[in-house]
């Protein structure tokens, strides 16, 4: 047999897809909508431990309530009131999920991908799903064309990422992306677990969680010690506790060695370190105190290439602009171990 296998499955009414890792029992399960990640389990001294706290049931699926590991594109997270000007013109975009709600981390969570693509080999599978239904006449407020591309590689201890939009139109686009998982190393919550965030900034928003203007979001994480769990602080000072955190993280420090930014978390009980790395943009922490499902019994971890409401902020016009042709490609991944 294959060290890399993949093959189809049902969650409920759901198509997915399962890759797995033969020797080690290691696998993932994606639902073709969205391209949602439903579970991560790994090999571990007790067995098979999932580290993903995603959709529990189809039900959730389809009401998509926390957005749990959904693929954010083309914008992620907010835009304030739905509202903004590109091409010099004026857009108002709607939620897909309840037209009466501001629009909230994109639009691809609600699509329906195809396989496009599988490359098993000895040490790692590749999956790559498609979807061209992101076009003008699809979602109100967004009346763009962009053929959109997310991948997924598994390895032995890794599961890597990419978020691929391509410009099929005859103008210039708006286009971000990002991924909102929510990780865990249990059932015993989050309070226990250490948190460690190389950021020299956080971003200050309003109660909207809508960043302030200009260099007002920009604040120095010396300011909010709440938020504070730089790698530089004692392990004791990043245990998360009875902290609430709901936070995005700026101005990111990559490790020398690889150059990629690393947000982790370890627990001490179980000796394992989850990280997520990305080479750019920033990261969101949220422990989930106000999630329906599961509250503070995972945290969300969130690579992004923007922060909230980018398409209103002019510092980031430039970053968000895809011309005809070209691709937005945001990479980032997900690698554990277990300590000795």
């Amino acid at each position: 047999m294959k060290r890399f296998t993949y093959s189809e499955s049902k969650f409920g009414n759901y198509n997915t897809i399962i890759l797995k890792d033969n020797q080690t029992g290691t696998n993932i399960e994606i639902a073709l909508k969205g391209a949602t990640l439903l579970r991560y389990q790994i090999a571990s001294a007790k067995g098979l431990l999932n580290i993903v706290d995603g959709y529990a049931t189809p039900e959730e699926l389809t009401e998509l309530s926390g957005a749990r590991c959904c693929i954010m594109a083309p914008f992620s997270n907010r835009i304030e009131k739905g509202f903004y000007v590109f091409n010099d013109e004026q857009h108002q975009m709607f939620n897909p999920v309840n037209p009466q709600r501001e629009p909230i981390h994109g639009f691809v969570r609600v699509l329906e991908f195809e396989v496009k693509e599988v490359i098993p080999s000895d040490d790692k599978i590749e999956l790559t799903f498609f979807t061209d239904k992101l076009r003008k006449e699809a979602f109100k407020g967004y009346p763009f064309n962009v053929d959109v591309y997310v991948k997924f590689v598994l390895t032995e201890n890794k599961l890597l990422i990419s978020i691929i939009g391509k410009n099929v139109d005859t103008i210039p686009i708006p286009f971000s992306s990002g991924w909102h998982p929510y990780f865990k190393t249990g059932e015993n919550g989050v309070d226990h677990l250490i948190l460690t965030v190389p950021a020299k900034k956080i971003i200050a928003v309003d109660e909207s969680l809508i960043p302030y203007p200009g260099d007002e979001a920009y604040v120095s994480v010396d300011e909010n010690t709440q938020a504070d769990f730089r790698p530089e602080l004692d392990s004791s000072e990043r245990v998360i506790g009875n902290r609430e955190v709901n936070c995005c993280y700026f101005d990111l420090v990559a490790d020398r060695k690889d150059k990629l930014i690393r947000t982790t978390i370890e627990d001490p009980i179980k000796k394992l370190k989850i990280s997520v790395f990305q080479k750019e943009g920033v990261v969101y922490a949220f422990t989930g105190d106000q999630a329906k499902y599961r509250p503070r019994r995972s945290i969300a971890l969130e690579p992004v290439q923007c922060i909230t409401n980018a398409y209103n902020r002019h510092e980031l016009r430039e970053k968000i602009t895809v011309y005809p042709g070209k691709s937005s490609v945001f990479d980032f991944g997900v690698e554990y171990h277990f300590e000795k």
